[in-house]
This record gives structure tokens, sequence and C-alpha cells, in this order.
């Protein structure tokens, strides 16, 4: 079972997604996280899945794709440091532009599920081929050192985080 990791394994900037996992047992929660994401999206009408909250906000199938990229992102971070790549920076990502370029209105909001089951079913399954040795080597180094672990984790979190501000700030907004 690959557990939750420890403070050091990852900066503290992903402490805000890694902090909402409060269980262990990382592919069991990949696998409850994929179900609980694919129903809670399936739920929202397509009319609301082109809804902003405000001026200059992500649509909520931009906020879908958005997850899916970090996913896949995320993905290639795992690899390199469960193979202990401490050359490669853990860095950023300008997710505007990812967005920008996306193109989504192309897409519906099945599709992108579609694509966000696919994404997660990769992920489950690298995480599954681990060794708990592997899952605690890292990439980067200095404060930006993460763990193969801590990327899974982060994963979790990343995508909940998302749904929070669904619920808060597209699907109250609305109601109200």
């Amino acid at each position: 079972m690959i557990t939750k990791p420890l403070i050091g394994e990852y900066p503290p900037r992903l402490e805000a997604y890694i902090g909402l996992t409060k269980e262990d047992g990382l592919i069991h929660l990949m696998r409850q996280d994929r179900n609980c994401t694919y129903n809670f999206f399936k739920n929202i009408s397509p009319d609301m899945a082109n809804y902003c909250y405000a001026e200059g906000k992500w649509s909520i199938k931009q906020v879908l794709m958005h997850i899916n990229y970090v996913e896949r992102i995320m993905q290639y971070r795992a690899l390199a440091a469960s193979r202990g790549d401490n050359q490669t920076p853990f860095g950023f990502t300008n997710h505007e532009a990812y967005i920008q370029n996306a193109e989504v209105e192309r897409h519906d909001i099945d599709e992108l599920l579609e694509e966000f089951n696919v994404i997660r079913n990769y992920s489950i399954e690298f995480f599954s081929g681990l060794t708990e040795k592997q899952s605690q080597l890292c990439l980067g180094s200095g404060e930006d050192t993460v763990s193969a672990r801590a990327v899974g984790y982060a994963l979790l979190g990343h995508v909940r985080h998302h749904m929070n501000i669904i619920n808060e700030r597209y699907l109250n907004t609305v109601a109200e």
C-alpha cells in the first residue's frame, strides 16, 4: 500500500492539495476518486458546463480539461520521481496557456469525462506498479523535491480542490 507522504517529501505549495486527503491507500483512493469525479461532473447539466461564475474565470468544462492536463503532466513527474531523477526540476506549468489553446468548446463534457477516466486509469496502473521504495524516490532537488507518492496524493487533492470550487462558486452561485 502506498501511504501518504511525509512532510519534506514535497514542496510546501502542495500541502493545500495533499492535506485534502486524510486516508492512506493511494490506489484505492484513486479508484474511489475516479468514480466520484465522474459522477460529480456527469451530474452537471450540459448547459452549466460552459458556465463561468465571473468574467475571466474558467468554465466548468475548462476546469475539467485543466484537471486532465495536470494529471498528464504529473504522471510524467511521478515517473521521473519514481526513478530517482533529481536532475529534472519539479517546476511550474503555465496553466492559462494550456486552457487558452485547448479550444475546449470543441468538446462536450462527456468527452472530457471519458478522457479523465482514461488518464486516471493510467495513473492507477502506473502507481500500482510501484514498490514502496520507488514511491518514496524523489524528483528535483532543494525546495522543489517531490516524491512519487506525493505526486499521487497531490493529484487526488487537486481534483478535490477543483470540485470544492465548482460546488462553492459555480453551482451555489447559480442556485441563488
